[in-house]
């Protein structure tokens, strides 16, 4: 009888890991839709006059968000898909939510490596950089941990959601201190 027992237990875990690894695709392709999509449009608008103005800006020093608009910059993609976790037709909402964020942070990227060359490659690194390497990975946890748990009827995991804040808060806390002086340094250095 426990023999059976576990033999379910093992084919209820794949069933999870696939249903998790479906999720996973959809919001990918999603994202990378978005990421396409995002650059196609910043290609075909010219914005070189703006982010060389705002680049001239940064050089001055002159460039920082308040802490507060900066929180609602990181975290309201974040929250968004816990709203939308939480309502009905989160299997169509979510991916959008994902498809216009990497659409928004592509342009930005695209828009501000494209309108300085060399110099605005580093530059776009140096300001989406803590956007890239930690809010989208809390996106993307958040993102399945949210459809999972509406197939499943369970609350995310309190560890996911400590990493995630954790994750979050260091991401405004870069871009409040380290992001501002790090960039007008490589600016006053490069020009």
């Amino acid at each position: 009888m426990k023999k059976v027992d576990v033999q379910k237990g093992r084919r209820g875990k794949k069933v999870m890991d696939k249903q998790r690894d479906v999720l996973l695709c959809i919001l990918a392709i999603s994202f990378l839709l978005g990421t396409v999509l995002g650059t196609t449009v910043e290609n075909s608008i010219t914005t070189e006059p703006y982010i060389l103005r705002f680049l001239q800006d940064c050089t001055q020093g002159g460039v920082k968000a308040s802490f507060w608009r900066e929180a609602w910059t990181i975290l309201r993609w974040p929250a968004g898909v816990l709203v939308l976790s939480i309502l009905p037709f989160s299997l169509l909402t979510i991916p959008t939510l994902f498809f216009f964020r990497s659409f928004f942070l592509a342009y930005g990227v695209a828009a501000v490596s494209g309108g300085a060359g060399m110099v605005g490659n580093v530059c776009a690194g140096l300001m989406f950089g803590p956007t890239c390497l930690l809010t989208v990975p809390v996106l993307f946890v958040l993102g399945t941990m949210g459809l999972l748990r509406k197939a499943e009827k369970q609350p995310i995991p309190l560890e996911h959601g400590g990493l995630c804040l954790g994750a979050l808060a260091l991401c405004i806390l870069l871009d409040q201190t380290a992001v501002p002086f790090t960039l007008s340094c490589f600016l006053r250095l490069v020009s």
